[in-house]
């Protein structure tokens, strides 16, 4: 006759984890992290993008060349590329075409047709480290030209203005997703309370402390919230890098590999302040709640 294997007994969990609708909670959860971190990679892509725009702004000169004859163009503009070349010789100097010059006024004076002999001022844009608006603008007034330089301090100061507002956006909603996952939890928590009031009864009757049994649920809710932060995580990790991949973003997806090395640790450290917030969302409602029911009795 063959011995039976004899299996020592297991330890069985206080509270089942198998509970009905615990799916729907998890989908829900993960919808909830996954808008949690799409906000949070569009406020960290926003600044980025802000940076770039005031870097690549800060390194850049407008000078018009004003004109009182249009056949002083060619030699004024030509002076005035010299004049600029020899003050910062590390420039990028270029001249934009009087052709080009001339479109540029269609959008104030629709489809009518200028004059040639209108004396359209002569545009160049330098690039480069370290340019000065005063310097570039002694330089050509000692060569004898009439010039208007402006250095873009007020489109940078308007798009830094956009770009903190799109930040804001960002972590407003952040804010607002992680607050609706606490909501959740208080009211998952409360479902569970009542499902499994037999169990509390009885763990109550056995001597079973409110901070025991109050443990039991925030282990449950960190299981959820864990569960729940991952897939919203690698949903957001990939639908990003796809954005990314696709091209199109600047650098609002990740443009570098640093980038998304430093986003990604910001998402594993969002899951895991989800995660927490789902924890003690259910700490604090089952002591409330135990605290309820034993006023009652």
């Amino acid at each position: 006759m063959s011995a039976r294997s004899v299996h020592p007994p297991q330890e069985a969990a206080l509270l089942p984890h198998k509970l009905r609708n615990v799916r729907a909670l998890w989908v829900v959860l993960s919808i909830m992290a996954l808008l949690a971190c799409c906000a949070l990679l569009f406020a960290r892509g926003s600044l980025r993008l802000s940076e770039d725009w005031q870097s690549q702004l800060s390194d850049t000169l407008t000078v018009q060349v004003l004109l009182e004859d249009i056949q002083d163009w060619t030699p004024q503009t030509s002076l005035a590329r010299e004049t600029l070349g020899e003050v910062f010789p590390g420039a990028d100097i270029d001249v934009l075409p009087q052709a080009q010059a001339r479109e540029l006024l269609q959008p104030w004076l629709g489809n009518t047709s200028l004059p040639d002999s209108l004396a359209v001022p002569g545009l160049i844009t330098l690039t480069g480290p370290d340019l000065n608006q005063a310097t570039a603008q002694k330089a050509l007034e000692a060569a004898g030209l009439r010039v208007n330089i402006d250095d873009n301090t007020r489109y940078a100061d308007e798009l830094g203005r956009t770009a903190r507002r799109f930040v804001s956006i960002g972590y407003v909603t952040l804010l607002l997703m992680l607050i609706a996952g606490l909501s959740v939890n208080i009211f998952a928590t409360r479902a569970g309370l009542i499902a499994q009031k037999d169990i509390i009864r009885v763990l109550v009757q056995v001597g079973a402390s409110d901070k025991f049994i109050a443990r039991l649920f925030i282990r449950q809710a960190l299981r959820r919230g864990l569960i729940g932060a991952a897939m919203g995580v690698c949903i957001a990790f990939l639908l990003w890098l796809g954005l990314s991949l696709l091209g199109g973003w600047g650098e609002l997806g990740w443009t570098t590999l640093s980038a998304g090395l430093v986003d990604t640790l910001w998402l594993v450290g969002l899951g895991c302040v989800f995660a927490l917030i789902c924890a003690a969302a259910a700490g604090v409602t089952t002591i409330r709640q135990l605290a309820f029911e034993r006023r009652r009795l």
